[in-house]
């Protein structure tokens, strides 16, 4: 299974959200041979944190699950999505601005275990997965990181 991070960030707090590459790149090397069923192979998490005078041009867009190969031209780059689900979570700017990394790396973690209820959302669409393994192997994941604490 493949998991990403797709950031959108103003560029006033770009050395405070600058983990959030090796944040999506450990995360995602993490998950990368693991599988939970036949109808989700990727999933992409769209985090949204940009100062308020921004926000009204990054609205948080509903779940998108692509089944079938789909080829995307987006911005000058060519890639073709399969069995991919994509959400959006928007993230406080203030958390990012005033707060130390580690304060909102744990902040991250905590909303992306609450972002996954979007599987109940989609359960009529993705019905080969086992969300409640994967849920468990995210947390497992941010408990081997400190992020979450029992």
């Amino acid at each position: 299974m493949k998991i990403a991070l797709a950031i959108y960030t103003s560029a006033e707090i770009k050395k405070e959200t600058g983990f959030l590459i090796d944040f999506s790149d450990d995360l995602e090397e993490y998950f990368l041979k693991k599988k939970y069923g036949n109808d989700l192979i990727d999933i992409i998490i769209g985090v949204i944190c940009v100062s308020p005078i921004f926000e009204h041009f990054f609205k948080i867009r509903r779940p998108i699950y692509t089944k079938e190969k789909k080829e995307i031209n987006s911005e000058g780059f060519e890639y073709i999505i399969e069995k991919c689900l994509e959400y959006d979570i928007k993230l406080d700017f203030d958390i990012f601005k005033n707060y130390s990394e580690i304060e909102t790396k744990k902040y991250l973690a905590k909303e992306i275990i609450n972002s996954l209820s979007v599987f109940d959302l989609m359960k009529s669409k993705i019905k080969n997965f086992d969300s409640e393994k994967f849920k468990q192997d995210l947390e497992s994941y941010f408990r081997e990181k400190g992020l979450i604490i029992d």
